[in-house]
């Protein structure tokens, strides 16, 4: 839900908003049961995720009133603001009740755990459940499969890379086990 407007920017607090508006302030307030609302279901749904599992129609009517809020909030319009602010907030029961009566599944808070020398990894088979599993795993450093991915292929591409292609290529069903040791960053190549 977030992604579609700018976060609560806290404008009552004079030390980095000293110069707002008092209905600047005003609109910014009327923004914290949106921005509950829209943590409650992201915890539920996956972040940003619900307006996918919803019927064009319904998601259109929500990006509407999105878009009339923050306009609201951009003129400083305290009235408007909190009305749209409301809409926006029933949009969101909408789609919550559409998502259920359709069936949609929840984003999963499946993760794949790993320890590395003491440290403890979790990768995510669903990036946009991140609260979900930070909640219920705090421990855990979590990692997308996309930014495992992205790791790999860095990897891949350079000296060490290289180094482990040889290895599996001429061990086949090698597992690298270790990546320390500072002699593959010498310059001499032997």
């Amino acid at each position: 839900m977030r992604g579609q407007r700018g976060k609560r920017q806290k404008k009552a607090d004079r030390i980095l908003y000293s110069s707002q508006s008092k209905e600047a302030v005003m609109c910014d307030f009327a923004l914290g049961p949106v921005d509950q609302m829209a943590n409650q279901m992201d915890q539920k749904w996956g972040i940003d995720r619900l307006p996918e599992l919803v019927s064009v129609e319904l998601a259109q009517k929500y990006g509407r009133q999105m878009s009339m809020m923050n306009e609201a909030v951009a003129d400083n319009d305290v009235e408007r603001t909190r009305k749209k602010a409301e809409q926006v907030i029933k949009g969101m029961v909408a789609m919550d009740a559409e998502a259920e009566r359709l069936g949609a599944q929840r984003a999963s808070d499946e993760v794949w755990e790993v320890d590395v020398d003491g440290e403890l990894f979790g990768v995510m088979r669903d990036g946009r459940a991140w609260k979900e599993i930070k909640a219920q795993r705090p421990e855990l450093e979590l990692l997308t499969l996309r930014e495992v991915a992205l790791a790999y292929k860095w990897f891949r591409e350079n000296r060490l890379g290289e180094l482990e292609k040889a290895v599996k290529q001429s061990f086949p069903g090698a597992e690298m086990t270790d990546l320390k040791g500072k002699a593959f960053d010498d310059p001499i190549p032997f």
